[in-house]
């Protein structure tokens, strides 16, 4: 009878065993820590002088925000990876900005702590962070993009816009008078909002930014966000390219490949609300300091699961899952992520941010400049021609007999 219990118990351990999912690999998107003002406004005391390194710096309070975050990460992702830097397990990509640059860095400093691991014991662990110039990078939405420009522009024309727009009218004229700004709409009153939220927090935010006047900025910045991914062209063109390399590393494991078991993206607040707008679990906010995206690649069996969570709180280890739009769990099948999300994946950068509009129309320059061409293209044929034929003729002249002296002339 108990060897009987015995072998239903052992039976019992590796059924369960089985059920359980493998974490596979880890892909965080985050936003950059605390920082300084972007800018000001025209009757601003705070210059950009008073500011820690000038304008949009992180800050001590955003490098310890970004070193915690990189503790939790170190907790989250323990099974699968090393204590110490290895290549082939982590790939860490930033934008191009110190805020972002510098978020990475205190961030793996939490990930991998320090460690003597050099020959003369210097207390380092250096991990490379790989970036592109902002005006080329697709994969984090800061490129120069005209065709999201474009649809921009759009969205300002559309009567939600135009709606939200007349209801804070009234706020925008006093915040004119306030800041010395003219022509505040929703499309420039969320740098306004920035400022004073920055201000606020370091206790040096103007006597008018009232408790209720930060509150409109805050309404005010919250629906921006919700503006910037609209359209879904919006959605393909800024969140579709981070969801896109995710995949292609997720799709990398399933097929066998060897693939980095956590990648990192340093990033902006609009990086995050893009990725979430491409997801369709966006909702009108702005994601804070150190804000984390978490998709999660799961292995149960044979099949391949796909988990998707998001800290939107700075400071939290506690990261909300998400059920995707058509999934019929939170851990979605690999299959079914790609079915729903890969018809949506952008473009080649030149496809997607390329100008819809019409080249400006001719204004007679142009075609001055075609005839004048072709006229020059003309003459140096007809040049080329008559060199061959010059040339031809000499050389055909030089084998032909000399004339005699000896040969009468023609009489007349």
């Amino acid at each position: 009878m108990n060897v009987y219990l015995v072998s239903i118990f052992i039976l019992l351990l590796s059924t369960i065993h089985a059920q359980q999912m493998e974490l596979i690999a880890g892909h965080v998107l985050f936003r950059h820590g605390d920082r300084t003002p972007i800018s000001t406004y025209p009757t601003d005391p705070m210059k950009e002088k008073d500011w820690p390194n000038g304008y949009g710096q992180l800050t001590s309070t955003g490098i310890e925000q970004h070193h915690r975050l990189g503790q939790y990460i170190r907790t989250r992702y323990e099974s699968i990876l090393n204590a110490t830097f290895d290549p082939r397990e982590i790939v860490v990509r930033s934008t191009d900005y110190d805020r972002t640059l510098m978020s990475a860095q205190s961030n793996l400093i939490g990930l991998y702590p320090a460690m003597n691991v050099t020959s003369d014991k210097v207390p380092v662990q250096p991990i490379p962070i790989h970036t592109v110039p902002m005006s080329e990078d697709f994969l984090l939405g800061v490129n120069t993009c005209p065709r999201y420009d474009e649809i921009e522009q759009g969205v300002y024309q559309t009567d939600e816009f135009k709606r939200m727009n007349a209801y804070y009218k009234p706020f925008f004229e006093k915040l004119q008078v306030w800041t010395d700004i003219s022509n505040i709409t929703m499309y420039n009153a969320w740098d306004i909002a920035d400022t004073i939220f920055v201000e606020h927090l370091y206790h040096k935010e103007p006597a008018w930014a009232t408790e209720e006047v930060r509150n409109n900025l805050t309404a005010i910045n919250q629906l921006s966000f919700h503006f910037l991914y609209l359209d879904d062209d919006t959605k393909r063109i800024r969140g579709g390219p981070f969801v896109q390399d995710v995949w292609s590393n997720m799709n990398q494991s399933k097929h066998g490949f060897a693939i980095p078991k956590l990648k990192m993206y340093s990033a902006h607040d609009t990086t995050v609300s893009a990725a979430l707008a491409f997801l369709r679990i966006n909702y009108p906010h702005q994601p804070q300091y150190a804000s984390a995206l978490f998709i999660d690649l799961y292995k149960q069996n044979q099949t391949y699961y796909v988990k998707v969570e998001y800290l939107n709180v700075t400071d939290s280890n506690k990261p909300q899952p998400y059920l995707l739009e058509g999934c019929p769990k939170v851990e979605c099948p690999l299959d079914i992520f790609t079915a729903i999300y890969q018809p949506r994946f952008p473009g080649k950068v030149e496809v997607e941010c390329g100008s819809k509009n019409k080249p400006p129309s001719d204004d007679g320059n142009n075609k001055i400049m075609i005839i004048s061409l072709s006229v020059a293209v003309v003459t140096l044929t007809v040049i080329v021609i008559a060199l061959f034929i010059y040339v031809y003729r000499r050389s055909h002249n030089s084998y032909m007999p000399l004339e005699s002296a000896d040969i009468a002339e023609p009489t007349v």
